[in-house]
């Protein structure tokens, strides 16, 4: 039941990523605020906005576990449209990170109404295409650049929440093999007489 539930949820998620990018892009989106992050089926930009819950599994059953809880976003300027070679650079100022580098993410900003995606988690560290974050409110501040011309900058907050659903996982059969090589010839390199054994393993893994 719990399995099925997810699958709903997920796809009620999926349409609602489509519906709020069809309303972006067909320019019915007039009710967003004029700088900030999209996610599905919102944006925030203000202190007005809901907070976002970022979603994370623990798995029960034969193969226990745990999902980071995160949550995939675009960020998006109604001020100064995404075009050719221009980037995104989005850091969170928010007070309280350790270390003298806040963390951030530089996105392509070329397309479209939006830039490249990034995944927003908490925790304090900068990794590729991950923003990390803190629970409660967040202060950014952003840059659109080309090169090193900075076109537009400026600041906007979000809060979040962590949330976390159970899901049943379950260990797969994977189809293993064994070689035995009984007689190999050693002028052509290559084994001529080999016993092959294979069988089932009931694992968590690949």
């Amino acid at each position: 039941m719990k399995t099925t539930f997810l699958k709903k949820v997920l796809g009620l998620f999926g349409f609602a990523v489509i519906g709020l990018m069809v309303a972006v892009t067909s320019g019915y989106a007039q009710n967003l605020p004029m700088v900030g992050f999209l996610f599905s089926g919102r944006s925030v930009g203000n202190t007005g906005q809901a907070t976002v819950p970022l979603v994370g599994i623990r798995y029960t059953g034969e193969c226990p576990g745990e999902q980071v809880a995160s949550a995939r976003s675009r960020f998006y300027s109604k001020t100064t449209r995404p075009a050719p070679e221009l980037r995104a650079v989005i850091r969170n100022v928010t007070f309280g990170f350790p270390g003298e580098t806040k963390p951030f993410t530089d996105r392509e900003y070329f397309n479209g109404d939006v830039s490249e995606d990034f995944d927003i988690r908490f925790g304090d560290e900068h990794k590729g295409r991950f923003l990390a974050v803190r629970p409660g409110e967040n202060q950014f501040e952003y840059e659109i650049k080309r090169g090193n011309q900075v076109l537009e900058s400026g600041g906007f907050t979000a809060s979040f929440e962590e949330r976390t659903i159970e899901q049943n996982r379950s260990a797969r059969n994977v189809w293993r093999e064994k070689k035995y090589c009984r007689r190999y010839d050693k002028k052509k390199k290559r084994c001529i007489d080999e016993d092959v054994h294979g069988y089932y393993e009931r694992t968590c893994g690949q």
